[in-house]
C-alpha cells in the first residue's frame, strides 16, 4: 500500500476534491491534467495549488501550458497545505475560468503582464518572497523584461532567487522591496546572459552596497562591476572594523610603524623581494591577500616575539614567514630576548604560502639565505 510520500497529488486531494463535487466521474483528463500539472513544479506548494486549479475544468491545463506564472499568482505564497488555502485558491480560479476568458484577460485578472508568460514552472519557488518578486515584475516596463528574462530554465531560477535576496535586503535597508528594483532585473539578466554564464552571486550583498549608497548608485553599471564595489566596500567596513579592534586591544595605531631593530625593511634575494611587515596594516593586508591568519600574530610582533616578512616577486605575494629570536614571554605579555652574548641566532618558525600552502623549493632557499645573512650580522659574544 501506497503512503503518503509515495501517492501522486491526486491520489491525496481527490478525497478532499470529492467532497466538493469534483471527480464525481472517473474521467481520463482529470488523471492526464493533474499528472501533468504535477510535474510542471519543482516545488510541491505550487504543484499543489497547480493541481487544486486543473481539475476544475478540462481546459484549464491550458492556461497553465501557457503562462505558468498564474500558479504562483494564484496561490499568493502560500503554502497550500491547509485544506483553506486551497479552497481559497481554487473558489477563485473557478469563478474567473468558468467564462473560458482570454489568456490576456486572466492575466490582467491576477495582475501580470504578458513577458511574465515566458517563466518555466520548474524555474519558481515557492513562499512570499517569490510572490512579491513576481508583483515587483510586473511593475517593470514590458520591454526591458522580456529582454532580460533568462531562456534557460536554471538561468531563470537563479535570477529569480537572486532578485528575491535583493528585494528582502532592500526590505531590509530601505523598507522598499522595489528600491532600485528595475536595475537588478537588467543587471541581473544581462549577467546570466553573458558569454560567461555569470553567476548570480551575493546578490543581497550588492543591494547592502546598492541601498547604503541609494542616492549616488551608477544605474549605468553591470552587475559584475556593482559586484566588485560590493566586495571593497565590504573590505573597506571590515578593515574598518580590524583598525578599531586593533587600537582597543594593542594601543597601537593601525599604521604606527613596529620597530624591527636593525633587521632590514626591505631586501633582493634572487630576483625575490622580502618586506617587513611592521604595521597592523601591512599585517592584515598580507592576510587577506594570502588567505590565511597571519594578522593575529599583531600581537607577538608589538611585543618583539615574532619577525614576520612577505616573499614577493614581480609585485606577486608568495609566502609569507615568521623568524624569533630565544627569550622569555613575560607575565606582562612583554617578550624579554636574552642578552647579546646568550642569544641564538634567528630562527625559522614557519612559511605559509596562500591558503596556508606549502611554498616552492627556490622560496625555500631564498627565506634560508634571508636568515643566514641575517644571522651572519648578528653581534655573537667571543
Amino acid at each position: 500500500m501506497k503512503d503518503n510520500a509515495q501517492k501522486s497529488l491526486l491520489e491525496w486531494l481527490a478525497p478532499e476534491f470529492a467532497a466538493k463535487g469534483l471527480l464525481l466521474r472517473d474521467e481520463p483528463w482529470v488523471h492526464a491534467c493533474a499528472y501533468e500539472a504535477e510535474n510542471m513544479f519543482a516545488v510541491r506548494p505550487l504543484a499543489i495549488a497547480a493541481v487544486t486549479m486543473v481539475v476544475v475544468e478540462p481546459f484549464a491545463i491550458d492556461y497553465l501550458r501557457q503562462a505558468p506564472v498564474l500558479v504562483v499568482a494564484a496561490s499568493q505564497g502560500m503554502e497550500c497545505f491547509r485544506p483553506s488555502e486551497r479552497d481559497f485558491i481554487q473558489q477563485d480560479w473557478q469563478a474567473i475560468i468558468q467564462d473560458r476568458p482570454k489568456l490576456r484577460d486572466l492575466l490582467r485578472y491576477y495582475g501580470l503582464i504578458r513577458p511574465l508568460r515566458a517563466l518555466k514552472g520548474q524555474a519558481f519557488r515557492a513562499g512570499p518572497t517569490e510572490y512579491q518578486v513576481i508583483q515587483n515584475l510586473c511593475d517593470v516596463s514590458p520591454s526591458p523584461l522580456a529582454q532580460a528574462i533568462p531562456s534557460a530554465i536554471r538561468k531563470q531560477h537563479n535570477w529569480l532567487r537572486a532578485l528575491g535576496e535583493w528585494s528582502e535586503a532592500m526590505c531590509r535597508r530601505e523598507q522598499s522591496t522595489r528600491a532600485l528594483f528595475d536595475w537588478a532585473v537588467r543587471a541581473m539578466g544581462d549577467h546570466t546572459a553573458s558569454a560567461a554564464g555569470g553567476a548570480l552571486d551575493q546578490a543581497s550583498a550588492v543591494a547592502d552596497y546598492a541601498a547604503f549608497h541609494i542616492g549616488r548608485f551608477n544605474r549605468r553599471w553591470s552587475y559584475e562591476r556593482a559586484y566588485r564595489a560590493a566586495l571593497e566596500w565590504h573590505d573597506e567596513l571590515a578593515r574598518a572594523s580590524s583598525e578599531k579592534a586593533y587600537l582597543l586591544t594593542h594601543k597601537i595605531g593601525w599604521n604606527d610603524v613596529i620597530d624591527y631593530g636593525d633587521l632590514p625593511r626591505r631586501r633582493i634575494i634572487d630576483g625575490y623581494e622580502i618586506v617587513a611587515l611592521q604595521s597592523g596594516a601591512a599585517l592584515h593586508a598580507e592576510g587577506a591577500d594570502m588567505h590565511h591568519c597571519v594578522a593575529s600574530y599583531a600581537g607577538n610582533v608589538i611585543r618583539g616575539f615574532s619577525r614576520i616578512f612577505s616573499v614577493r616577486k614581480d609585485g606577486q605575494r608568495l609566502a609569507t614567514f615568521e623568524i624569533s629570536k630565544s627569550g622569555f614571554l613575560l607575565a606582562s605579555g612583554e617578550f624579554l630576548q636574552l642578552p647579546a652574548r646568550k642569544r641564538s641566532p634567528y630562527k625559522l618558525i614557519q612559511i605559509k604560502g596562500p591558503y596556508n600552502a606549502d611554498v616552492p623549493q627556490e622560496v625555500e632557499k631564498t627565506i634560508g639565505a634571508f636568515i643566514s645573512s641575517l644571522n651572519e650580522i648578528t653581534p655573537m659574544a667571543g
